[in-house]
Parts: structure tokens; C-alpha cells; sequence
């Protein structure tokens, strides 16, 4: 009897075991991790998603999203959003289900993750993870701490767009056939390139009997893809970071100390360079002023060419897009490596962190299936998705390559462009929008055909600039504040650049002094808040790297 009753009580445990898990893998709408499609019935989801660029038609009529919706199952459900419905959205608490291409950045995650507007994705990624799997935890595991907030939770996925070129964009330009008229060499330090200016404003290089060369010039601060002059020229004598857009723009780390490069004695060594450089007629007197249209106007100038070198990520920033036997310039450029100082001194900013803000896809609590707009994001991060997401339709825009074309860096090409539209509006993809993951290795699998630009910028990266990378130990990875931490930093960093930017122009134009005015430089630093500002930074920064 006592048998007997045994074997009905485990009978009984097996069937509710058994009949749990049925019911369990009943309700689960999802197929397994990496399958297509997504869902076993129809599902909608909301997406409020950031227009990268402005020139798409309609996004819910888009070719990629009808394609993403006939491979998913998925209906999409998009509304065309910005920053400042963003905010609303948030305040309001009618949220969508997900909010994509708006880059919210770590500490907005944090913030709004710890309140439980944005969900966690941690045990999302374990369960159904299959791209993001492989990105996070084998191709680029040290993005991880990136996208992880303080409370070890991952809230939002990055758009990840490594280009390459990019990852040291703080590049300087000559002009080469000045070069070949005066027999001269490409410069390698700042004596040799303070020589090539002189020659440049001397010697007659464009041959029209005229002293209308302008040997440097020059744009505003991010007036254009760094076209500061200083931009280059600074990394001679000390590690001056532009590629760093948030807070971290103009710091430096050594030792694991956070430090402000325009406090360095190095940026008053170059400083002074520069000076000396502006007062010999050797820089454009407008050049730390200039807006895109007038260097543009300058570069573009008709009939004989009057500029001889320029700071920039590539020279579409100050000439037209157009090479010789177009009417243009464009091969006429060429890079120059970073120079060397007179201490020996030689570096170039480097940027090995493929995103800006972790925050391009996030899952809200508003969303009744989460792992399905999670099972999406995986989905879009896969090449072929990231290919239709940035360049269309696949045999229509682009197509993969056949045997034997060779890509950007001489190797067997894995995609071809046809027709890829990247300016004007169109409806074939999502112009950078929303989420992706175009590792440097995809970019460069570009076939090289008909692309000059691409390849011109891959090499002068790969040849001249990455010997002179700082190590990735000695960038300041992207940093989490709390919202008081960033109330504070945003009224200290105002006031701090603005101080450091008034000063810049004056040391550069010779109205100030750099030489003696220098302790009352750093005095009035002090004064306007950089101790608190550094102090603050340093905080995050030891929060990361877990000091």
C-alpha cells in the first residue's frame, strides 16, 4: 500500500513537472536563440526610433523593415523621434516598447534602469542572446563594462560603427603637388613642417606669380570633422584627445590619473609653437575662425589652388568630393603621420570604442513581450541585417562580392556597392538608424571598385597613424555620472571651455602671452573650477575601472 502510494505521488510530481514545462514552453511566443523567425504568432512592437540622418521616406514602409518584418514575423509599429520627445515620452510615462537610435547615454540608463522605465537585459542576453552573445562575450569583450551600469545591469544596446579611419581622425593633409614643385619632402617633425610652410608662403609652389598661398589654415572648434588646426598639430607636445566629443574631450589619463591636456606643460610648449607659426604669416589669420563654408571656399578656390595643408579627418571636409579629372582635388591630398615634437615627443588620439552612447535600443517596461523585442535587436545586429539596415536592398544597392574582387584592404572583397544611396532621400534602408554592429573588419570588407575614398583613408590609417595610437589602457573609456554628478560637470564644463577656448584664440593669435601669462592661465583654471571638474571625472572613472 505504502509502494503504491509512492508511485502515485511521483506520479503525480512527473505531471506536474511535465505539464508545467509544457505549459511553460506553450507560452513562450519566441523560437530559440539565433532562428528565424522570431515569433510563433503575430506580435507588434513600438518603436520610437531616432532619424539618424532626415532622408527616409517612411520607416514603416521602408524595404529594410519590410524585410526585417518578413523575416522576424515581427510587425513594426515606428514613430520618427528626437531628443526632445524623447524627454517627453520619459516624463509622461507612455512609453513604447522600445526606444532605439536615440543614444541615450550610461548614466540616462542607469538613472532610468534604476527606476524601472528601462529593463534589464542581463538574463534576456543569457537566454536568448545569440549575436550579441557572440559581440559582447568573444569579438569585443571589452565592451562590456561599457554597456554595464553601476548596479551591474545592462539597460541598453550599442550601435557599434568601428570605422577605422576613425579610430585616429585627428590626421593632417598637404597638398602634394606643392610638394613636388619645391622638391620638397613630407614633413615628419615640427621643425621640418614649420620649413614646409615657409617654403609654401615663399617660394610661388601653385606658379602664378602671385604670393596668394595660404600656407595652414584652419575652421572653429567642431566646426567640421576635426579641422582645427591644433587638432594635429598639438600632438607633438602633448596628448590633445578631439575625438572625444562628451566629456571626455581634452583629457588625458597617466598613471590612472585624470588630467586636462590645456593644463599640461606640453600644451604650453605647443601653444607657443603655434604662436610663433601665426606670427610669421605661416596661418591663415581667419584659420581659428572659420566656419565650413569658408574653408570650403578657400579649398575649392578656382582656377590654381591656394591652400597648402589642412587639420581634418579626410579633405571632403575642406574640398569638394571630386577628384582631378572631375575638376578636383581629391587625390592631390595626401595624409602626413603625426609629427614629432622637439622632445621627441609624437602621438595621435586614438578611439577604440566603436560607440558613443550604450543606450541605441532599449527595452521600456511598457513592452509586454520583452524577450521578442530583445530576440529583434539580436537579429539586427547580424551582418546581413547590418548591411540592408546601412546600405539597402541586396542586389538592388549592394550585392556580396564575387571571387576576386578585392576590398579596401587588398583581401577577397566580401560585399559590393551597386547603387548605394547615402545622400537625397530614399526608402531603401534605415541610414544608420536604430541598432547594428559594423566591426572595422566588415568595413574594410568593402570592395575597393569605384570607392577611392574609402581605400585613401584606410591606408593613410593603417600606414602613417596606428604606430602612434595611444594604448587602449590609457583612454579614458566612456564614463557613468549620477544626475547630480552631471548637473555639476555640465555648469564646470561650461565654464571651463569657454575660459579655454577664449584663451586658445588669444595664446594662437599672439593677444596673450602663453609664456608669461602661464600661472595666471592655470590660476584662473583653478578659479573657474577644473579642481572639481577633474575630481568628478576621476570618481566615474574609478567607479570603472573599479578602483
Amino acid at each position: 500500500m505504502r509502494s503504491k502510494t509512492w508511485q502515485m505521488l511521483l506520479l503525480s510530481v512527473i505531471f506536474v513537472l511535465t505539464f508545467g514545462f509544457s505549459v511553460q514552453a506553450q507560452d513562450s511566443i519566441v523560437t530559440p536563440a539565433g532562428e528565424l523567425p522570431i515569433v510563433t504568432e503575430p506580435v507588434t512592437l513600438t518603436i520610437l526610433l531616432g532619424n539618424a540622418t532626415g532622408n527616409v521616406v517612411d520607416y514603416n514602409t521602408n524595404a529594410f523593415t519590410l524585410w526585417v518584418e518578413e523575416q522576424t514575423g515581427i510587425d513594426l509599429d515606428i514613430q520618427v523621434g528626437s531628443s526632445e520627445m524623447l524627454n517627453v515620452t520619459l516624463a509622461s510615462g507612455d512609453l513604447p516598447d522600445v526606444i532605439a537610435g536615440l543614444n541615450l547615454n550610461a548614466s540616462l540608463l542607469a538613472q532610468q534602469g534604476a527606476e524601472g522605465q528601462f529593463l534589464p537585459l542581463n538574463d534576456l542576453i543569457e537566454q536568448y542572446g545569440f549575436e550579441t552573445t557572440r559581440i559582447f562575450y568573444e569579438e569585443r569583450p571589452h565592451y562590456l563594462p561599457l554597456i554595464t551600469s553601476p548596479d551591474n545591469n545592462i539597460y541598453g544596446l550599442p550601435s557599434i560603427n568601428e570605422c577605422f579611419q576613425c579610430n585616429a581622425s585627428q590626421k593632417g593633409w598637404v597638398y602634394q603637388p606643392w610638394l613636388d614643385a619645391l622638391g620638397l619632402e613630407v614633413p615628419t617633425t615640427t621643425e621640418e613642417f614649420r620649413d614646409m610652410l615657409i617654403a609654401f608662403r615663399d617660394q610661388d609652389p601653385n606658379g602664378n606669380g602671385l604670393q596668394d598661398e595660404i600656407p595652414a589654415s584652419g575652421t572653429l572648434p567642431f566646426e567640421g570633422w576635426h579641422t582645427g588646426f591644433e587638432e594635429y598639430v598639438l600632438n607633438a607636445f602633448v596628448y590633445f584627445d578631439r575625438l572625444q566629443y562628451n566629456i571626455s574631450g581634452r583629457l588625458l589619463l597617466q598613471d590612472g590619473t585624470i588630467q586636462a591636456a590645456y593644463a599640461q606643460p606640453g600644451y604650453q610648449e605647443g601653444m607657443a609653437y603655434i604662436a610663433d607659426l601665426y606670427a610669421e604669416g605661416l596661418i591663415d589669420p581667419n584659420a581659428f575662425l572659420n566656419t565650413n563654408d569658408a574653408i570650403r571656399q578657400i579649398g575649392n578656390n578656382p582656377d590654381v589652388n591656394i591652400l597648402g595643408f589642412m587639420a581634418a579627418g579626410w579633405p571632403g571636409q575642406y574640398i569638394d568630393v571630386l577628384k582631378v579629372e572631375e575638376g578636383g582635388r581629391l587625390e592631390e591630398w595626401v595624409a602626413i603621420p603625426p609629427l614629432e615634437g622637439p622632445n621627441g615627443y609624437r602621438t595621435t588620439p586614438y578611439a577604440p570604442f566603436g560607440f558613443g552612447n550604450p543606450g541605441s535600443w532599449v527595452i521600456t517596461s511598457a513592452a509586454e513581450h520583452p524577450e521578442v523585442a530583445f530576440r529583434l535587436a539580436d537579429f539586427l545586429y547580424s551582418q546581413e541585417a547590418t548591411l540592408r539596415s546601412n546600405l539597402g536592398v541586396l542586389d538592388v544597392d549592394w550585392t556580396w562580392s564575387a571571387p576576386g574582387e578585392v576590398s579596401i584592404t587588398g583581401e577577397q572583397a566580401l560585399y559590393t556597392l551597386i547603387n548605394y544611396q547615402i545622400e537625397g532621400v530614399q526608402n531603401q534602408h534605415w541610414a544608420q538608424a536604430g541598432i547594428n554592429y559594423r566591426p572595422s573588419e566588415l568595413r574594410t570588407a568593402q570592395a575597393a571598385a569605384g570607392d577611392y575614398v574609402e581605400g585613401m583613408l584606410y591606408r593613410a590609417t593603417n600606414d602613417l597613424y596606428m604606430d602612434y595610437v595611444a594604448s587602449i589602457d590609457d583612454v579614458i573609456p566612456p564614463l557613468v555620472f549620477s544626475e547630480d554628478q552631471s548637473g555639476e560637470l555640465a555648469d564646470l564644463e561650461l565654464a571651463i571651455n569657454t575660459y579655454v577656448d577664449e584663451m586658445f584664440v588669444r595664446f594662437a593669435t599672439g593677444d596673450a602671452d602663453i609664456i608669461a601669462e602661464w600661472d595666471n592661465y592655470l590660476a584662473t583654471l583653478d578659479s573657474v573650477g577644473l579642481p572639481r571638474f577633474l575630481e568628478i571625472v576621476q570618481e566615474a572613472y574609478d567607479a570603472r575601472s573599479g578602483a
